[in-house]
């Protein structure tokens, strides 16, 4: 399709200067077979050689290191000597430091398997990263792809490294996922002699806020990417989190609910949907838990029936979180609220109470230090402080994607209806903005598609489904890629819950088409049985 024209997208240019090399050496890992031909053996060192001499003389910025060592397959071992990674096939491990400002450190890992399947992969963090993920790597190695990862430029002080440094918030929120594709694009081509087939990004959570920041702001960038259950309106979320931690703990460290409580509330859930026909008969979870703007209302109704179960605190406790935080200056919502179900989950009623510093807070210690009190935050004045400061790195909320479909790229979104964590309204609210400014739902659908899956919590979990597949089965990388390469667009997803019997099998309990969103507040679950 042709995409509506728009503005011209700003875009970071990179100055290419000399590149300052740590000394690459031949690594091993731990139980790689000796080679016990030795003229092969020369061969082989010597074509590596030539190979790793290639990394050295690449054109990259000034302000990146590397060094490469090649793993003749077996299996890797991270840092903390415990972690081992194995079936590994023969690779170019390369670690990438880069300090685009005084202030930044960035590390990233490009793992370059030697019998290459011609597709580059950015692969995305979680929370608020800070390490290598050496486990999708290594998984994505396994199937022949050329796989990239970076830390996001966490690394150093961790929840503390935006404390006086502006600059962490760029790399978190952009510029470290752009750094590490731009550059691992251009090792790649040195050592293979040619640019990738295609490009995909592949991110969850964090790295679902990688994926759209991408999309956004470096169209080009890659052909086709996965955000899942994404983390993309990032200062507002965070303060969704806040806004829960103030309402289920007090000032003084009291908590709410128990944990028999909370289960006991997200059992009522399901029955109270299931009572306006919402769901499978037999569900536990809530497939679809908002219907209209009295269901909150409702349900805090279908709780306070019987007296005896949660007290006046607990319910108007409740009500908040599942309204969601309001400024208290233009009374306007913030973000939405938690959805009823998910309140067993991670960052749920539970996480968000239990300690005395709410989950993922770090964005409010980046803007007032790190002695800054959650009870003491003004949801009006200190919103707009936080919202000045980080907003324009961390969120990636523009609807401005005409030069990423113009380049024949692919999106497929999805979240999970029971997820607190990352509630899937906001995400339905960001592709209803994408599709009134690219056309329509109908014409958005030609690039772009939004799923919500049943029952399921942040990611891979919940009573519902717990497995995510393209239409006939399979993985979702390889969905999107005969999107993008086939030109054969997903017309549902595959939801299935999976579970290990007694001794050991894993059981497919329930299979579900899930349809994709158009656009309207479903009342309904958009799903069939398969």
């Amino acid at each position: 399709m042709t995409c509506k024209k728009g503005k011209n997208h700003k875009y970071l240019h990179i100055a290419l200067c000399a590149l300052r090399h740590a000394e690459p050496k031949k690594g091993t890992v731990n139980g790689m077979n000796e080679i016990n031909n030795e003229i092969n053996n020369e061969i082989n060192n010597e074509e590596i050689s030539k190979r790793i001499q290639l990394l050295k003389r690449i054109p990259i910025p000034e302000s990146v290191t590397v060094a490469a060592e090649y793993i003749d397959g077996g299996s890797f071992t991270e840092a903390d000597g415990e972690t081992v990674h194995g079936g590994l096939p023969p690779f170019y491990r390369i670690e990438v430091h880069s300090t685009p400002s005084p202030t930044s450190f960035i590390r990233t890992e490009l793992w370059l398997p030697e019998d290459w399947n011609g597709i580059f992969l950015g692969l995305g963090n979680g929370g608020i990263a800070g390490r290598i993920c050496y486990g999708a790597l290594a998984h994505r190695l396994r199937s022949g792809y050329a796989a990239v990862n970076t830390d996001m430029g966490t690394s150093r002080g961790h929840y503390y490294s935006g404390i006086g440094n502006p600059e962490v918030a760029k790399d978190f929120g952009w510029r470290a996922t752009h750094l590490m594709t731009a550059v691992g694009k251009r090792l790649l081509y040195a050592l293979y002699g040619r640019a990738p087939d295609f490009s995909y990004f592949v991110g969850a959570s964090t790295g679902g806020q990688q994926a759209l920041s991408e999309a956004q702001r470096f169209p080009t960038d890659y052909d086709g990417i996965i955000a899942a259950v994404p983390a993309n309106n990032r200062v507002f979320l965070h303060t969704y989190f806040l806004w829960n931690h103030v309402h289920l703990r007090t000032r003084d460290g009291r908590v709410l609910f128990t944990d028999e409580e909370i289960t006991k509330i997200s059992d009522l859930a399901a029955e109270f949907f299931q009572s306006r026909g919402v769901g499978e008969k037999g569900d536990n979870f809530v497939s679809m838990p908002w219907q209209n703007e009295n269901t909150v209302k409702d349900f805090i109704w279908f709780l306070a029936k019987d007296r005896s179960l949660f007290s006046i605190e607990q319910l108007e406790a409740l009500r908040a979180v599942y309204s969601g935080p309001i400024n208290t200056v233009t009374g306007k919502r913030i973000y939405n609220g938690m959805p009823i179900g998910s309140e067993i989950y991670g960052c749920g009623i539970k996480d968000c109470s239990s300690n005395a510093v709410p989950p993922h807070f770090y964005p409010f210690l980046w803007t007032f230090g790190k002695n800054c009190c959650p009870h003491d935050f003004d949801f009006g004045k200190d919103m707009q402080t936080v919202n000045d400061l980080l907003s324009e790195d961390l969120n990636a909320n523009s609807t401005y994607l005409e030069e990423f479909c113009d380049n024949g790229g692919k999106l497929i979104v999805y979240s999970g209806s029971a997820d607190p964590c990352v509630p899937y309204p906001d995400a339905l609210a960001y592709f209803r903005r994408v599709a009134e400014g690219n056309g329509g739902y109908v014409k958005t659908g030609e690039f772009m598609r939004y799923f919500i899956i049943p029952g399921m919590d942040h990611g891979a979990g919940g009573r519902g489904a717990n497995t995510v597949l393209g239409q006939n089965g399979e993985d979702m990388l390889s969905a999107l890629r005969d999107w993008r390469e086939n030109g054969r667009a997903p017309q549902w997803l595959t939801a299935e819950r999976r579970v290990r019997s007694e001794n050991g099998e894993l059981v497919t309990e329930f299979s579900r088409r899930v349809l994709p969103c158009d656009g309207d507040t479903p009342s309904v679950p958009a799903w069939q049985d398969n």
